[in-house]
């Protein structure tokens, strides 16, 4: 959802950039973010943009302002490739614009994840979060080591909150992957594996999957998506053979965690004040 008004104004402009997404839940889930973000920053200007899928670009926008102030807050989790490569490239040809830090990490990105968790359980009519259970966290994945070391520090937090350990898992690039993570969790469980593609898992990827013989109390693979919004990644993240798979942090329908809503404002205002 454009919404873009180019008046001068003393507040830098919010080009608030999403990576992008062809999923219809995925879009409106990120518009409703920036919604809120609008609603938070009156007097700023806020427009959408993002780095790669969706329409306009970046660069296209970084050109529209090119005569004005201007604070990228990238609407990522962790700051990778797209943080200081392509938006680092997008304004270097503006001195008036600057990028903000991504998202995360930070705890309250962990309290939302928790919570997602909760309702994920509920939803399935599954009992809370026990001592046997396995918690995977699972990321988009980057070749960057300062990511990988953000998500690390995410699954700390994420635990933290949980009161239970967790592991970092990632869908690309990076190490242990999803399905290696999975099979290693079933493996300290001493559960059958259940492969992913079967009729249960097509049918209701959230299911709790027990095997004939399996006590009630041995323990779940529970995935926690480290992830924005609904898309491709959390798709992956629904068909990877856990028990329960939490949704990701924003959600279509549904409300805004206020806590993302902050983190987007604070981001924007400490780079506002190097524009």
């Amino acid at each position: 959802m454009d919404c873009v008004n180019l008046h001068p104004a003393s507040a830098p402009v919010l080009l608030a950039c999403a990576h992008g997404t062809r999923d219809e839940r995925g879009q409106r889930a990120v518009a409703a973010l920036v919604e809120q973000v609008r609603a938070a920053l009156p007097e700023v200007d806020v427009v959408d943009t993002w780095v790669d899928v969706q329409e306009p670009d970046l660069v296209a926008r970084t050109r529209e302002h090119a005569e004005h102030p201007a604070v990228v807050v990238p609407l990522l989790l962790s700051a990778g490739y797209h943080v200081f490569v392509d938006m680092a490239r997008a304004v270097e040809s503006s001195p008036q614009h600057v990028v903000a830090a991504a998202l995360g990490p930070d705890r309250r990105l962990a309290a939302v994840m928790a919570r997602r968790l909760a309702e994920a359980l509920d939803a399935a009519g599954a009992p809370g979060l026990a001592p046997a259970d396995r918690v995977l966290m699972v990321a988009a994945g980057s070749s960057d080591p300062r990511s990988r070391d953000d998500c690390e520090l995410m699954a700390r937090y994420l635990g933290a909150a949980l009161g239970a350990p967790v592991t970092a898992c990632y869908l690309s690039a990076a190490r242990p992957s999803v399905p290696d993570a999975v099979a290693a969790a079933r493996a300290e469980l001493g559960r059958h594996v259940e492969h992913p593609g079967s009729r249960d898992a097509k049918s209701d990827p959230q299911m709790p999957r027990r095997t004939e013989g399996t006590p009630d109390d041995a323990g779940r693979v529970l995935l926690v998506p480290y992830l924005l919004a609904p898309g491709f990644f959390h798709g992956r993240v629904l068909s990877a053979g856990g028990d329960i798979a939490a949704e990701p942090l924003l959600v279509h329908p549904g409300s805004v965690p206020p806590e993302l809503v902050k983190l987007t404002v604070e981001h924007y205002r400490e780079a506002a004040s190097r524009a």
